[in-house]
């Protein structure tokens, strides 16, 4: 039960107490279903109304099966036993031209989730490939897949509709149900959102009902009402299990169920399975409940309100046509072409039996003696037994007609499933001899009705995907697969980049099947080239990435930090450092390796500074120096290049600022001594020689002596 209502008596009209649940807001709290009487009314008025949908469903089914075009003891009883009645599977041949189509388009994509990293995290066009890459390897290396994904194809493109559902909270790869398997409310939408309930039939052995169960505190947490499913599984057990489990307290059931329920006692003679309808309700809140009720009974096994959060992430539709918006709208190509199937049968069988009975020769008599009548041939003559009359005129089948109309039915067959090939018949003067041109032309506007539905299919598969992908990356997931998954991606990324990325839309998943998007990231990229205000490298990335993946960049584009490409910066800094070394400035390129230069620069700049300092260099060559290496601190902060890794040359850069000024005082102070005492000594000289001193010139700057 939910833990934010609690129960408080209260009374009504008839004097007695009842219980009403109070929400944190103090108003009663009102769930879709009341109990489990109600919850099996509404499964038994959802399973009613589809009850002619289904009978439909089956005798589409029957079709499929190669069902002959004739009740053959209904020809008996008429006298035309003789005709052919055999089935050329013309329904069985359009679905496989259909469904195939959609699995095509599915195995066809090079990634199923496009979900992208924001920009905040480092390396976000890498790691988002990294995980699209990840997700789609693990749901198509799950043992199954192919199959689940054939069965969806084959159920959407036959009944016209398929239902996909995750049953529990901790697994990911959902379950599909067939058409006799899911049955939907009348009116409800093809878009899963608008869906309020759901009846979903599943068949289970004793055996397997007993494992959800065998932990009796855990099935007690999770749901399930033990009493009833015991009772369920004794009626489906076989009668000599059942009196081995016994009808004693739940403690000796468990004891006696260890050993009787194995996996060979739902095989023996007797033994039934149960069948389960889950139903699944949308509360007001938005949250879906889950009740599961077995048997012909519908006693409840299990129930769970506010099992998950939204519809969306336990139920998934596909519908092959809008139709009128509701799923049960949706005609596939079973319910479209039946009757046209039947009648390529009807008519294919009747070629047969008119070129069977062209040209036979034709006797008139009693056909009360039919069982005497023998033919006998002696040499170049046959004689008939008398009573019968050798008729001159011969039948004549004349089956061109039917020819005619098999190939107008079989082309109009092709319309109605998408499906454009040229007629090969020359008696069609007016569709076998169109010209090449025109077929090419039918043919692609044909091409754009397949697209519409390829389009509609995946728009539908990506909905689906999108709960498998959150729940790959649930960190409470029980399956191995899904485990093996997360630990790949916490190689390269975080749990919070992680999250991020699966709560990330899949719908991107149709962009795919074009082009154009990456045809704009590789138009961006040449224009961008060399800018400084980008990160060459990253853009090399993002053009491999787009064009070929990230695997070819992995395979092909060096590393950051090549040795290669290294050596080759580092000599170009000992080239430039001879330049600097005579005061020359060298400008700076977008493309130098700058963590390179800087590494070869900043031990000169220091020893250079040292020498300074004891008065063995000039200050203008450390300036200029300096002046080289904030150009390129600047260039590698434009770029991207790590702060941690940027943060020694940096600082080197900023303190030096300082220290050229106060470098520069200093050298102009010496200057200013050094004239002073150039002064004096003309001074001393002038004395020595009996004349007067030289007279200096005015400088307030000077100090007086």
């Amino acid at each position: 039960m939910p833990t934010d209502v609690d129960p408080i008596p209260s009374g009504d009209n008839t004097g007695e107490l009842t219980q009403t649940k109070l929400g944190r807001t103090g108003k009663p709290v009102q769930k879709a279903i009341k109990d489990d009487k109600q919850a099996r009314e509404v499964i038994k008025m959802i399973i009613d109304a589809g009850r002619n949908r289904s009978i439909v469903a089956s005798r589409i089914m029957a079709k499929y099966n190669a069902e002959r075009p004739f009740d053959q003891s209904q020809l008996t009883s008429e006298g035309l036993g003789w005709k052919q009645n055999f089935t050329t599977k013309p329904l069985p041949l359009m679905i496989e031209k259909v469904a195939p189509r959609f699995t095509q388009a599915v195995d066809g994509l090079k990634y199923f989730t496009n979900a992208t990293l924001s920009n905040k995290w480092e390396n976000s066009t890498e790691k988002s490939e990294k995980f699209r890459k990840v997700i789609t390897d693990t749901i198509r290396g799950r043992k199954g897949w192919k199959t689940f994904l054939e069965d969806i194809a084959f159920n959407n493109a036959l009944f016209g509709s398929s239902v996909v559902a995750h049953l529990d909270e901790f697994t990911w790869f959902p379950q599909r149900f067939m058409f006799d398997e899911a049955f939907l409310p009348d009116g409800t939408k093809s878009e899963v959102r608008y869906c309020q309930a759901a009846v979903l039939k599943e068949v289970s052995f004793p055996h397997e009902l007993y494992a959800k169960i065998k932990d009796r505190e855990a099935a007690e947490v999770v749901g399930y009402n033990l009493k009833n499913c015991i009772t369920a599984i004794n009626n489906a057990s076989a009668l000599q299990v059942r009196d081995s489990l016994g009808n004693g307290t739940p403690d000796i059931w468990y004891q006696n169920a260890i050993r009787e329920l194995t996996v060979g006692s739902s095989y023996i003679a007797g033994a039934k399975v149960i069948v389960i309808y889950n139903l699944l309700v949308r509360e007001v809140t938005g949250k879906v409940s889950h009740y599961r009720m077995a048997g012909t009974e519908l006693i409840e096994i299990f129930t769970k309100e506010d099992r998950f959060d939204s519809v969306e992430d336990c139920l998934a539709f596909y519908s092959f046509q809008k139709g009128n918006g509701t799923m049960a709208g949706s005609k596939g190509v079973g319910r479209d072409i039946y009757e046209l199937a039947g009648m390529l049968d009807r008519t294919r069988n009747e070629i047969v039996d008119r070129s069977l009975l062209s040209g036979k020769t034709m006797f008139q008599g009693d056909p009360r003696l039919i069982h005497k009548f023998k033919m006998h041939v002696v040499g170049a003559s046959a004689i008939v037994p008398a009573g019968w009359t050798l008729l001159e005129q011969k039948l004549d089948g004349n089956i061109e007609p039917f020819l005619k109309l098999d190939a107008f039915f079989s082309s109009l067959s092709d319309q109605l499933i998408g499906s454009v090939s040229p007629p090969n018949i020359a008696s069609e003067a007016g569709e076998g001899m169109r010209s090449s041109a025109s077929w090419q032309l039918l043919a692609a506007r044909e091409e754009e009705g397949k697209d519409f539905r390829i389009i509609r299919f995946m728009e539908q598969f990506v909905c689906m995907i999108q709960s498998m992908q959150k729940r790959i990356c649930d960190s409470e997931t029980i399956e191995d697969d899904a485990k093996a998954a997360q630990e790949e991606l916490l190689k390269s990324m975080t749990r919070e980049e992680i999250k991020e990325l699966a709560e990330q839309p899949v719908a991107g998943t149709v962009r795919d099947l074009t082009p154009t998007e990456r045809q704009m990231v590789a138009a961006v990229v040449m224009e961008k080239k060399g800018s400084p205000l980008y990160n060459q490298r990253q853009l090399e990335v993002e053009d491999l990435t787009a064009r070929l993946g990230s695997d070819f960049v992995q395979r092909v584009l060096l590393p950051e930090n090549d040795r290669t490409e290294e050596a080759e910066q580092s000599r170009l800094q000992q080239m430039e450092l001879q330049l600097l070394a005579q005061g020359e400035p060298v400008p700076v390129s977008p493309r130098d390796g700058h963590i390179t230069h800087l590494k070869i620069l900043m031990p000169v700049a220091e020893q250079l500074g040292a020498a300074i300092m004891q008065g063995q260099a000039d200050t203008n060559l450390f300036e200029v120096m300096v002046a080289h290496a904030a150009e390129h601190v600047a260039n590698a902060e434009q770029q991207g290049v790590p702060k941690e890794e940027l943060a020694p040359f940096k600082e080197f850069v900023t303190r030096a600022g300082p220290a050229i000024g106060k470098m520069k005082q200093l050298d102009s102070e010496a200057a200013q001594l050094a004239q002073q005492t150039q002064a004096m000594d003309a001074e001393n000289q002038a004395i020595l020689q009996g004349g007067s001193p030289p007279q200096p010139p005015l400088n307030e700057n000077l100090p007086q002596v």
